[in-house]
């Protein structure tokens, strides 16, 4: 079956090798014994149900054989589709039959079309993803979460809702996904409940209401969701930083919304070199900053293939990319782990996928799209600015160039150090330093400053790690990365 997506994306689902996969199918063989069967199908619901417990490993009175021969006639006789969709579970991973997905499909797509509505989402599941090799497709993954949550589906609705609140498989918006939620709420789906309050508490799709959102999370705490009871444990929505930044002056040079990338490498072979600056992620809209991390960058390439290092916070990964004839890069090797909000405790692995830069001189601007390895699909919209080496230290053949010049010396530093910058002409001067979640750590005001050279001992109550350290000189903004490492806290 034609996928809408790159192969390499198949070696790298959760449900990749074998065993997983049947224990996929039959995770979802136990969601779907507890939907409710209509009075004609009770006939033979009961050895069924017995089936399923034998493939299931529950019962071992009955072959897998016999199990399998006993869906297959119930649903054959055309009377259960809860039969059609568990033999469609069957052959999706190849339990006591030969594996295939084309069948699986039909068994599934006939449970749907007689009534069967999870067997939408076990076929969204299926696309969305390709827990047993078949091909990943977001588009016709949300046409069945959709079409299953327009018949009632209650997990549909939340399916839906999900894909619509991130932009898989179709037009990213909020408000649709906030009336899906709701309608899921209404019944009162805990995950529904969870991200109707995720809408209201970050005002994604509906006005920003803390009571509403409280409410809904609260009422799926109670449930006990626990996603939900760790979010009504945070302090803060996730796109709280926005108006930070907003009303940040050291933060100039950050677009107030992701931009649109357009691909232009004008000169590969000048592409080699040291970089630094920053990377900037925005909520699924792309309308709100949620944090900023430092990144450097050390390359080289022959023109159309390239290899290097990226450090990203504290993390130094190593990665090889080839730059497509449309002038995006495609990474073939790379990997970086981050910390994600509605992961808690650890890190979520992400592989590198593609960027879209504009590559001007010495600098450079551009989209990095993640692909996350826990939820098999792409990660939010990303924005690098980076600028190469020579011109961070101030080539004195370009006057812009030179005023971009900021160090901080010791670095990294156990109690204070000392930042030299220059300024172009008199004004005002400000420093700020940010850590790796973009949380604003220590600030201070210089005050009126005179043009030329100037050097300030800094003194932060910070801790361990590292941090972007940003002067704002008049209206430039001057970065750089600063660590912090021992000394008193």
């Amino acid at each position: 079956m034609k996928t809408k997506t790159k192969t390499k994306m198949k070696a790298t689902t959760n449900y990749a090798n074998f065993t997983d996969c049947i224990k996929y199918a039959l995770f979802l063989l136990l969601v779907t014994m507890s939907v409710s069967i209509s009075a004609a199908d009770k006939g033979d619901i009961e050895g069924i149900k017995h089936a399923v417990r034998v493939l299931k490993g529950i019962d071992t009175n009955m072959t897998v054989e016999t199990a399998v021969a006993t869906l297959r006639t119930a649903a054959e006789r055309d009377t259960v589709p809860y039969a059609m969709n568990s033999l469609g579970l069957v052959y999706m991973a190849g339990i006591g039959v030969e594996k295939d997905t084309t069948l699986a499909v039909a068994w599934l797509e006939r449970a749907a079309d007689n009534g069967f509505l999870e067997a939408n989402h076990n076929l969204g599941m299926l696309y969305k993803d390709a827990p047993c090799g078949h091909g990943q497709d977001f588009a016709k993954a949300f046409g069945y979460y959709k079409r299953g949550a327009d018949a009632g589906s209650v997990m549909c609705m939340y399916d839906a809702g999900y894909m619509l609140y991130k932009g898989l498989g179709c037009q990213q918006d909020y408000a649709k996904a906030a009336e899906m939620f709701q309608s899921g709420a209404d019944k009162d789906h805990s995950p529904c409940l969870y991200m109707l309050g995720l809408c209201y508490r970050n005002g994604y799709g509906t006005e920003q209401d803390d009571e509403r959102a409280m409410f809904f999370l609260k009422r799926a705490a109670a449930l006990g969701y626990s996603a939900a009871i760790e979010e009504v444990r945070r302090p803060q929505a996730e796109n709280w930083m926005h108006e930070v930044f907003l009303a940040c002056d050291t933060c100039g040079s950050i677009p107030q919304r992701m931009p649109d990338i357009q691909s232009d490498i004008n000169d590969m072979t000048m592409l080699s070199g040291s970089y630094q600056g920053f990377i900037v992620m925005y909520d699924w809209s792309g309308r709100y900053i949620l944090g900023e991390k430092p990144v450097t960058l050390s390359m080289v390439n022959d023109g159309k293939n390239m290899s290097g290092t990226l450090t990203l916070a504290a993390d130094t990964v190593p990665f090889r990319a080839s730059v497509m004839a449309d002038g995006r890069v495609c990474f073939t090797d790379g990997g970086v782990e981050l910390n994600e909000r509605y992961t808690v405790g650890r890190k979520v692995p992400y592989r590198m996928d593609t960027a879209a830069l504009d590559v001007w001189q010495d600098r450079i601007a551009g989209r990095l799209a993640l692909y996350s390895l826990k939820h098999n699909e792409p990660e939010r919209p990303m924005y690098i600015e980076l600028v190469r080496g020579n011109a961070v230290a101030g080539n004195e053949t370009d006057e812009n160039a030179r005023y971009t010049r900021v160090t901080a010396t010791p670095n990294p530093f156990a109690i204070q150090f000392d930042v030299t910058f220059e300024l172009q002409e008199s004004c005002g001067a400000k420093l700020k330093l940010y850590d790796v979640f973009g949380k604003l750590a220590y600030n201070c005001d210089f005050g009126k400053l005179k043009a030329g050279k100037h050097t300030e001992t800094i003194i932060p109550n910070v801790i361990d790690g590292t941090y972007v350290l940003n002067v704002t000189a008049g209206s430039r903004v001057l970065r750089t990365i600063i660590v912090k490492k021992g000394g008193a806290q």
